[in-house]
């Protein structure tokens, strides 16, 4: 059976937490919003889908297109600032050869690809960021109905990846170098935890 991996990016593939947090405030501040003003006030929106966690704070969502325009140049300014998590590559690279792989994140898609070109890494299907859906579990529904007799997996490294993974019916995969600790992954009830970057091809190799 042919196994799909879709992975998050940030907090997966790329250490961008400081990057991310800092765009993000930023972008919501210049749009009248400061609701967004700490770590774990950031942290806390990726404890199910992030849009839905903006919504939930009090921030309309029909201000999230304004918010986004101002999102985009913010993240791609940053780009020095983020770093592979090392011997990603060479899992992407492995998993290439005999996987079909796909990146679903609430980053912005053009954001996600000037990066990896910028980096030399290739091989995904597809990069589906917020600015083409919004719903993780949307994203991974559709790439379900494309492979109906295949495995599905979702890599993520938050309680909220969790969750969406597995209302799409994915079968979850939380990593433990990510945004999220262990104790708050868990609260997302993932199938499998990668501990390190080496479990992630064990697991995946094992099922």
């Amino acid at each position: 059976m042919k196994k799909i991996i879709i992975f998050d990016y940030d907090g997966v593939i790329v250490d961008s937490l400081d990057a991310y947090e800092k765009a993000v405030i930023s972008a919501f501040s210049k749009n009248g919003f400061n609701q967004i003003n700490s770590r774990e006030s950031f942290l806390a929106l990726f404890g199910g889908n992030f849009f839905e966690g903006v919504i939930k704070i009090g921030i309309p969502a029909e201000k999230m297109p304004a918010i986004i325009k101002e999102l985009e140049p913010k993240l791609q300014s940053l780009q020095g600032e983020l770093k592979l998590f090392d011997g990603i590559r060479e899992i992407l690279a492995e998993l290439t050869n005999k996987c079909k792989i796909y990146i679903a994140t609430s980053n912005l898609t053009n954001v996600v690809k000037t990066y990896l070109e910028s980096q030399n890494i290739a091989g995904f299907e597809e990069i589906i960021g917020a600015d083409k859906k919004t719903s993780k579990v949307k994203k991974i529904e559709n790439i379900k109905e494309k492979y109906p007799d295949s495995e599905i997996f979702y890599v993520g490294d938050t309680k909220g990846d969790m969750i969406e993974g597995k209302l799409a019916g994915a079968k979850t995969i939380a990593v433990a170098w990510g945004w999220h600790d262990i104790g708050r992954l868990k609260e997302g009830k993932p199938d499998y935890i990668a501990k390190e970057l080496s479990d992630l091809l064990l697991i995946i190799d094992n099922l």
